[in-house]
């Protein structure tokens, strides 16, 4: 306490000056309207400064919670649009086929017709690889999730691959870029569909194979490729890539044609997924075993 005393008595004079500053400044701010709203506007403008830098830091921190909340939004998304393009009516003892459009009139009806086909589960991509003849990931969700074998994996901008092996909290996939990979998929223009597989090589590039030789003149580079809907495990119009040439004849089979589709996806950036439950599969496996019996 001597210490501070001595402190002030050295430097009373400077001590005293800044309160007779600021005692001044306080009473020009206070009794001068021009300088009042200078004064206001000057803290306005650095507080808002202040609390902007602040709030950019806690949005920067709560990132990974806003990620995850918006790829629950495309999760919940991709579902509605993928049950949304195929809908069945039943009608006694058929089905017909119905667009959204036909059926967004009447929300009672639309509620009592669309029977939901699909869920998808979000996901991270915690392995990858691309360099080896049979590629696989890893992923961060497992058979706690409700992720099981067989069911695909997508991203926002295309296919992925395919769960092979599942544990309860993670699950390997079989890469799009793995020599047993096969998916059909479509040409959009053309309807028309076919085996996609990877030849090796180019990770971007993957072959089309099965087109009927009559679609050769009409195949042009950049038409559009998706999946065609034929699989259990991918939903109907997920973006495969585009026509990378020309369709050439198949060597194996003159009778068809070979068709190189560039992906839409990079497969050496995989971060966010999302994998594709089909509710029905089980039923339509069933189904099919009865059908090789």
């Amino acid at each position: 306490m001597g210490r501070l005393f001595q402190l002030l008595l050295r430097n009373g004079g400077f001590v005293t000056w800044i309160f007779v500053e600021l005692f001044c400044f306080v009473a020009i701010v206070q009794y001068n309207n021009t300088q009042g709203a200078v004064w206001a506007n000057t803290t306005e403008i650095f507080g808002g400064r202040i609390l902007e830098k602040r709030q950019n830091i806690s949005d920067y921190f709560s990132l990974s919670e806003r990620i995850d909340s918006l790829n629950h939004v495309m999760d919940s998304l991709q579902s509605r649009l993928a049950n949304a393009r195929v809908m069945q009516v039943s009608v006694r003892d058929t089905h017909f086929l119905v667009t959204y459009d036909s059926l967004s009139l009447s929300d009672s009806i639309r509620h009592k017709t669309i029977r939901p086909e699909y869920e998808f589960i979000t996901a991270k991509v915690i392995g990858n690889s691309i360099t080896s003849a049979n590629n696989w990931l890893i992923i961060n969700r497992g058979s706690n999730d409700l992720v099981a074998p067989h069911m695909a994996v997508v991203s926002a901008n295309g296919i992925v691959g395919i769960i092979r092996h599942v544990s309860p909290n993670f699950s390997i996939a079989m890469s799009a870029l793995h020599r047993q990979t096969k998916i059909t998929a479509a040409l959009q223009k053309q309807k028309t569909f076919g085996s996609l597989v990877w030849e090796g090589g180019d990770p971007q590039v993957m072959t089309l194979k099965d087109i009927s030789k009559h679609f050769e003149d009409v195949i042009k580079p950049g038409d559009p490729v998706v999946t065609s809907g034929y699989s259990v495990m991918f939903p109907k119009d997920i973006p495969v890539g585009k026509v990378l040439s020309k369709a050439t004849p198949d060597p194996e089979n003159p009778h068809f044609l070979v068709v190189k589709v560039q992906l839409s996806q990079d497969m050496s950036d995989l971060n966010d997924v999302s994998i594709v439950r089909n509710l029905y599969s089980v039923e339509i496996d069933s189904l099919k075993a009865k059908v090789k019996q």
